[in-house]
């Protein structure tokens, strides 16, 4: 009985929040999709250049070239990031990351927090490249978000980065592509109004000069207000020919916090292209979506966004079961990018900040994600996990609290 009264009262102090992380605030209204270029099973769906601003990017300020035999240790970055005074970067969420071909890091973040002054105080997203500690913002003339709004003036949050070999067709001199799988988000009027609408891929390329430059954005998934549709492109790993693009689902069962696994693949040489995608069935390899069969359940299911990387010979998942209100990041494995995975062993304890302790209430730690290609010292896998707060005006105050935490954990 005691057991089932702590059960309630820990419900009683969720229920906001699972509307809130699992689904946006569904007090906001969607409007219909607008009629637009063709859709799925067409040629293409929306293509949108840059903004007129992009080839003004550059790094601010500039960092030494990486140590070929450099290594970081968790503790080490945290320090590095406590120290971040950048005027149009004071905090921010998720830091996904991809290496380029010289050993520097980019990095891929979600809202993200700048100095008092600066209109809007809170912008879409932005975009960092890091030389060991060392750590660089890419700004722009107009110090706006790097990726811009959608034609339906949607937000786009990172989820997922690789990075890929250049082709003859990204350019002369350029030297690395990053592709980015971007949420297309509807946002209300208050700080957790918010609802998926698709997903997008942006093509970043970077060039003799060591610049990230945005030079497109392509819709992967038609514009819907579904609530239960699947969050493709929420985890990016490559594997020989091609890319597997990992998607959450939320299930709307009752008391279940978790999202459902899914797996599809594009080819690696043509990421952004929604015709070639193939779903996994549970079984093989097939072009018809509604046939995709979850991974992973729900039950001890991951949040939205997650990472699935191969270290080599297996295949490595990183989350939180039950979500992102769930208090352990958490790490299944598999022999192969469509599992069986093994059931999901906690492996550093992150409180969710949605229950009754006094010491974590409010204190938001979520988005756990991997970074296998950024060695330590240790050998262990570098984690990091986004932190925030549910006052505003506390996040402008003591930024810190809004930047991500390193871990390192042991390989399972």
């Amino acid at each position: 009985m005691s057991h089932h009264g702590r059960v309630l009262r820990r419900f009683a102090v969720l229920l906001p929040a699972v509307c809130l992380l699992l689904t946006g605030c569904i007090r906001l209204q969607a409007p219909a999709p607008e009629p637009g270029p063709p859709r799925a099973g067409e040629p293409a769906l929306v293509s949108t250049p840059p903004p007129p601003d992009a080839a003004s990017a550059r790094l601010e300020p500039s960092c030494p070239a990486p140590d070929p035999e450099g290594t970081v240790s968790a503790a080490q970055l945290n320090r590095a990031f406590d120290r971040i005074d950048f005027p149009t970067w004071q905090s921010a969420d998720l830091g996904a990351t991809a290496m380029l071909s010289d050993g520097r890091v980019f990095w891929a973040w979600g809202d993200t927090g700048r100095e008092k002054g600066y209109q809007p105080r809170l912008v879409d997203n932005s975009v960092f490249v890091t030389s060991g500690t060392c750590i660089s913002q890419v700004v722009t003339d107009e110090e706006t978000e790097f990726f811009p709004r959608s034609q339906r003036d949607l937000t786009h949050w990172p989820m997922s980065v690789v990075r890929l070999d250049p082709t003859e067709a990204d350019g002369e001199g350029v030297r690395d592509k990053v592709v980015v799988y971007l949420s297309r988000i509807q946002r209300g009027d208050r700080q957790w109004d918010f609802l998926f609408r698709g997903t997008s891929v942006a093509v970043v390329t970077v060039g003799q000069d060591g610049v990230p430059r945005l030079e497109r954005t392509v819709e992967l998934t038609p514009d819907t207000a579904e609530f239960d549709q699947i969050n493709w492109g929420a985890a990016a790993a490559p594997d020989g020919e091609w890319l597997h693009l990992y998607g959450t689902r939320y299930t709307n069962e009752a008391f279940i916090t978790g999202r459902e696994l899914y797996v599809s693949r594009v080819p690696l040489a043509d990421p952004t292209n929604a015709e070639a995608q193939q779903f996994w069935d549970g079984t093989q390899w097939q072009v018809d979506q509604t046939k995709a069969a979850p991974v992973i359940s729900a039950v001890d299911g991951t949040s939205q966004t997650l990472s699935v990387d191969r270290i080599g010979d297996r295949w490595v998942a990183i989350s939180k079961a039950g979500g992102d209100l769930a208090d352990y990041i958490t790490m299944w494995t598999s022999d192969s990018p469509t599992g069986p995975w093994s059931e999901p062993v906690p492996v550093v304890y992150s409180p969710g900040g949605h229950d009754d302790d006094p010491d974590t209430v409010d204190q938001l730690t979520y988005t756990p994600l991997s970074h296998p290609d950024i060695p330590t010292a240790s050998g262990a896998l570098l984690i990091s996990v986004s932190r925030n707060t549910t006052d505003i005006e506390e996040l402008y105050d003591r930024p810190q609290s809004g930047r991500v935490l390193f871990h390192e954990v042991p390989l399972v």
